[in-house]
């Protein structure tokens, strides 16, 4: 997952993120962050922005610049949502940290050469779920 959406950021597709409010925020506009998968420096971003809001007033606009899946928000909203649930903390209210960032350098040239490979397989696996969803 790591790697996928690195190269999602490195293909300039993944834009935002979002983490449980309930940890703590590292970042502010204007600091650097490097980028990791499989313990490795693949690329670094600038936070442009960052706050809080709940879940479920995370708009289409944010699930796009997020640049995941279709980039729609019902994926989203269930593939956060299924995360959240993993992780314990899930509910439609509860807070979340977000974060709008670009990207200021790649760092691995060859996960670089994958990245668009990434974004239609992570395309791919959205059309799957959304089929699914729609027609269980």
């Amino acid at each position: 997952m790591e790697e996928r959406l690195a190269g999602l950021i490195i293909a300039g597709r993944k834009r935002a993120t979002v983490w449980n409010g309930q940890d703590e925020n590292p970042t502010q506009p204007g600091m650097n962050w490097v980028v990791t998968a499989n313990c490795r420096p693949v690329a670094v971003i600038e936070t442009l922005s960052v706050g809080q809001c709940r879940f479920d007033e995370i708009d289409a606009d944010f699930a796009f610049e997020e640049g995941e899946g279709d980039l729609g928000l019902a994926y989203w909203r269930t593939v956060h949502q299924t995360f959240f649930e993993r992780e314990g903390s899930f509910a439609a209210d509860m807070i979340l940290w977000w974060e709008k960032f670009r990207l200021v350098e790649v760092l691995d040239a060859d996960l670089a050469a994958k990245s668009d490979a990434m974004v239609a397989l992570d395309e791919a696996e959205a059309a799957v779920l959304l089929a699914n969803l729609l027609h269980p």
